[in-house]
């Protein structure tokens, strides 16, 4: 347990918290997973990432993913400006999203490809090591 966390409340309000903190963590495994997945789809099947699933999907995810965490943070009264890994997280989480949209968008064909989605690969567990840390710099 981190050290904020101890300052709510241990009834069923803090079991909704860890309930609510459980389904964060197991969205992200689950995004990072499907965005490796399309973007190895884009190198070998790109037309798969066409079906309505794989458009979808990873929005209903993506989009439940950041109401966790925004809810996570409100009952834990956490504040980007007051937090620095929780506003390395947000950066990240826009880093995230422009390279994956211009790796899996953009680049057909370009030998950057790759390593935009490498890296776009790597934002989230950066997150994910920022979230398990509590630091900025989690290395």
């Amino acid at each position: 347990m981190t050290p904020f966390e101890n300052t709510l409340p241990q009834d069923a309000e803090f079991m909704d918290y860890q309930t609510l903190k459980h389904a964060h963590a197991g969205l992200a495994y689950l995004t990072v997973t499907l965005f490796t997945l399309r973007a190895g789809l884009s190198f070998v099947r790109p037309a798969l990432l066409q079906t309505r699933l794989l458009r979808i999907v990873p929005h209903v995810i993506d989009t439940l993913l950041l109401i966790a965490g925004i809810t996570l943070a409100v009952l834990a009264g956490l504040s980007p400006h007051e937090q620095p890994w929780l506003a390395a997280k947000i950066v990240a989480l826009l880093v995230y999203i422009a390279l994956g949209s211009i790796g899996l968008k953009r680049l057909h064909g370009s030998p950057w490809r790759a390593v935009v989605l490498a890296l776009a690969i790597a934002m989230p567990l950066y997150m994910i090591a920022v979230a398990k840390s509590k630091l900025a710099w989690p290395f």
